[in-house]
């Protein structure tokens, strides 16, 4: 079942939502997204992977070093969680301290070696149109409030 909403989010995700981003000015970045210490879970056999074999890593950006990611194997598993996705809107910058005005705002994404920064928001997948504009004007507003920070150029 899980692998099934996965493919379900992703079908959405890459014939709609990833093509109206790109006419956006988004663009397929070079960076993937690493894998974290949150994609696993803590079984009884050890630490096992949330994500699939069909997880993507893919990332999209149109200003670096803020990039998007597409969630598609975090959420619910039930008949109409395919639904919604989660969109994390990552920092490419390897250990960096942030300044105090918008910690509040980014949470750690921490890997092996270290840690990211990311902002996540759930997008509603039955409106498409919708769940662009909303990853459109919640990455605008990131950058604005980066910039003031200083941590962007």
């Amino acid at each position: 079942m899980k692998e099934k909403i996965e493919l379900m989010r992703q079908g959405i995700i890459h014939r709609y939502i990833v093509p109206t981003l790109e006419m956006r000015g988004f663009l397929v970045s070079s960076w993937k997204r690493p894998v974290s210490l949150e994609d696993k879970i803590l079984r009884d056999e050890g630490w096992m992977p949330n994500y699939t074999g069909f997880t993507t890593w893919e990332t999209y950006s149109r200003n670096a070093p803020l990039h998007v990611y597409f969630n598609t194997f975090y959420g619910d598993i039930h008949e109409k969680a395919y639904r919604v996705c989660f969109v994390e809107f990552i920092l490419n910058k390897h250990k960096y301290r942030l300044p105090p005005q918008v910690t509040g705002v980014f949470t750690r994404l921490n890997v092996h070696n270290g840690y990211y920064w990311k902002h996540r928001i759930p997008v509603n997948l039955e409106v498409p149109e919708s769940a662009v504009n909303d990853i459109d004007s919640r990455y605008d507003e990131l950058l604005l409030m980066l910039a003031r920070a200083k941590v962007i150029d």
